[in-house]
């Protein structure tokens, strides 16, 4: 389940990021995003966890650009959530897997526990955070 949300969260920050660049006509800047997505979907499924330092920074990098650029805040609040959620569920996925070497077999169940908690308490973040970014939005 993990492994999915962080392979979701990588499409979601890249794509609304090189959807908003792209309909800005800044090819320079939609093409190697589409080429860090790529790569860090590989880190992903590689186990590279420490490429999501490099790619959050990178999204939040390129976020804080599009609003100097007075590109769409949406996409760009949904670029910089997407690599948030990607950074943070690889650092899960990173101590998930410590956890499943350390651990009896017995205990499976209860860290797949602790993975559907960590889930449900980042997908209720995102909903706040977004209920709170389109208020604000709005207000503004």
């Amino acid at each position: 389940m993990t492994r999915a949300a962080f392979f979701v969260s990588v499409l979601l920050g890249v794509g609304c990021l090189a959807f908003a660049y792209a309909k800005a006509g800044l090819g320079q800047v939609w093409r190697p995003l589409l080429i860090l997505g790529a790569l860090w979907l590989l880190a992903g499924w590689r186990g590279w966890y420490w490429f999501s330092s490099l790619g959050f920074l990178s999204l939040l990098a390129l976020a804080g650009f599009g609003l100097w650029f007075e590109l769409s805040p949406v996409w760009m609040l949904g670029g910089a959530l997407g690599g948030l959620f990607a950074l943070d569920l690889a650092d899960f996925m990173r101590r998930m897997r410590f956890a499943l070497e350390k651990q009896a077999p017995e205990q499976y169940d209860q860290l797949k526990s602790v993975e559907r908690n960590h889930l449900i308490r980042l997908a209720l973040v995102a909903l706040m955070g977004i209920l709170l970014s389109a208020l604000l939005m709005l207000v503004r």
